[in-house]
């Protein structure tokens, strides 16, 4: 059947922060994406829009969801997607509620004012690889749902519980926990003693760790830069990622 026009308003409205917030909804997309959400069965779907190819070809993982199913067009895809070229098949989803964690041991990030979707969805990936199950994030670091970081993270928010939060509640409520920040300037992610209950705290992308986080950091920790190099400065995921390399290498997860 097709889209009825206050669906299509409806999912169009799921664009943009405030809606998502509103209805609860979020959006995802494309063929991997969609499979790796029906696989995993643990979010409530609330819609599936897909070509007819791609019903067909899936026939097995929608037996559960027959009730939400929506055949369409590419066209129309196209008047609901927020991809340039729609990708097959659009899910809209609930945002699970996640309560804050009353205890946590082991590597965790935070993210102090990420602004950037990519970097989002690339830390996540990262978080992923290396089995990090739990990121805490500022409350004005870019949103999880934002159709960009999910498409980043190529499924890795699945994964992974992201709360918002202060590090300072993260402070008082890990007291144990030892916590990194990255810097521009600090001691080599080689050289220190790498505690295996830590919280790596990642910056803003221009102004890098903010102030008011500066006293509940334990250790400022640099990636030292290479002779001859001359980048003023890494991206956020990439900075991200090789010092969770460090980290794993010497306190791998069992």
């Amino acid at each position: 059947m097709s889209i009825p026009a206050s669906k299509i308003k409806f999912i169009k409205s799921l664009h943009r922060k405030k809606y998502r917030q509103k209805y609860n909804n979020f959006i995802v997309e494309g063929d991997k994406i969609a499979k790796e959400m029906l696989h995993s069965n643990s979010l409530r779907i609330e819609g599936i829009y897909a070509t007819d190819s791609w019903l067909s070809t899936n026939k097995a993982l929608l037996k559960l969801h027959e009730s939400v199913l929506f055949k369409v067009s590419l066209t129309e895809l196209g008047r609901i997607s927020t991809l340039k070229t729609p990708n097959q098949v659009l899910i809209v989803a609930k945002i699970p509620q996640r309560n804050f964690p009353n205890q946590h041991t082991g590597f965790a990030l935070y993210l102090d004012n990420i602004q950037d979707p990519g970097n989002m969805g690339t830390i996540l990936r990262i978080a992923d690889w290396y089995g990090i199950k739990t990121i805490f994030a500022s409350p004005d670091t870019v949103e999880l749902y934002n159709p960009k970081v999910l498409q980043g993270s190529m499924g890795a928010f699945l994964r992974i519980n992201v709360f918002s939060t202060g590090l300072q509640t993260i402070r008082e409520a890990f007291p144990d926990k030892v916590i990194y920040g990255a810097f521009m300037e600090g001691e080599s992610i080689y050289n220190i003693q790498k505690h295996p209950d830590a919280l790596l705290v990642i910056g803003n992308e221009g102004n890098g760790i903010h102030p008011d986080n500066m006293p509940f950091i334990d250790k400022k920790i640099t990636i030292p830069k290479g002779k001859g190099g001359g980048a003023e400065s890494l991206n956020a995921g990439v900075a991200t990622g090789i010092i969770c390399s460090e980290f794993f290498r010497e306190n791998p997860q069992k």
